[in-house]
């Protein structure tokens, strides 16, 4: 008897502990952990919105990049292992918890299990980018030469099961056609093969693949999305090239471990939406050509756990296992 009242006043000073700390959060500096080098998306995007919420909140977020691992997987991993307590929060992405863990030979972490979600802070535009290889083909053209010379045309991508080599995949299935693909280490290199040439075809985000499109050197066959870009209002979208499943979106959340409690997970969403809807914050998302999104914990949990299954059926399906 006396030891089940000593567990009983343990858990209730548990819970009234907890519930004071959540209640008083923030009260010290906060992390973001970013598995990507500096200066890429990821990392801008971070900061971008951690100077906001740290007015909001009170407190400094602290951005720490994090790289290394298969798809980011060394900084993913330190934010599911991270304290339960908010203070260590970072950045994820389509790569992170969607394309690494459904391609990997043995995931080191589950999205569904292994995270709280905060919002998803930003999306960016995909498309289909040709060569000199193809002239100024359109994608009716491209796509009609492909199926005539099944294996002849090329695509590269940033990497074996990444975003861009699964976006690639859904394109031969949903048109009908058999591409060869060419894998690089990262997007740049990517590029440089595709506009000199050496490969017909690339899959990519839209902020990197800018400054080759700008200079002619590519020119866009199709985009993600619902609706055309302003950047490229010549560009079909592929719901309008009539390839609706091949559209996917580039995107950079915010999540900590799992477990936090749901009044800190509110405390930055809060702080979240609120920077999104700063002038600020919108224009700096605009010049890297990303799109302020700010849904709820419930919805980005939704949207990565749909996600999620989609890239594993479509991995395993299709037979593919990253490097």
């Amino acid at each position: 008897m006396q030891w089940r009242v000593l567990g009983s006043l343990a858990a209730a000073f548990a819970l009234a502990s907890s519930t004071a700390m959540a209640q008083d959060f923030p009260s010290k500096p906060i992390r973001i952990i970013v598995p990507f080098p500096p200066g890429g998306t990821a990392d801008i995007v971070a900061r971008v919105v951690s100077d906001k919420m740290s007015q909001d909140l009170g407190v400094a977020l602290v951005v720490e990049n994090r790289p290394g691992g298969a798809g980011g997987s060394v900084g993913t991993m330190e934010i599911a292992r991270a304290p339960a307590d908010g203070y260590t929060i970072g950045i994820a992405t389509v790569g992170t918890h969607g394309t690494a863990p459904a391609t990997a030979p043995k995931p080191l972490y589950d999205p569904a299990k292994d995270f709280s979600y905060i919002s998803n802070i930003a999306g960016m535009p995909m498309l289909l980018a040709a060569g000199p290889s193809l002239g100024s083909a359109n994608l009716s053209a491209v796509i009609e030469q492909a199926k005539q010379k099944p294996g002849r045309l090329s695509f590269a991508s940033g990497g074996t099961g990444g975003v861009a080599h699964l976006m690639g995949v859904r394109f031969e299935l949903a048109s009908g056609v058999t591409l060869a693909h060419i894998p690089y280490r990262g997007a740049n290199p990517a590029l440089n093969d595709v506009a000199g040439g050496q490969v017909d075809l690339i899959f990519d985000a839209l902020a990197s693949s800018q400054p080759y499109l700008q200079s002619g050197r590519i020119h866009a066959l199709a985009v993600s999305g619902e609706h055309r870009l302003p950047a490229l209002p010549q560009v079909p979208t592929f719901a309008e090239a009539g390839l609706p499943t091949v559209s996917t979106r580039a995107w950079y959340g915010l999540v900590g471990p799992a477990r936090m409690d749901p009044k800190v997970v509110d405390r930055l969403y809060t702080a979240v939406k609120k920077a999104l809807e700063t002038p600020e914050v919108k224009a700096r998302l605009d010049k890297l050509d990303t799109e302020a999104i700010g849904n709820t914990p419930e919805e980005y949990r939704k949207q990565v756990v749909d996600e999620l299954d989609g890239w594993r059926r479509l991995a395993t399906s299709q037979h593919i296992v990253a490097d």
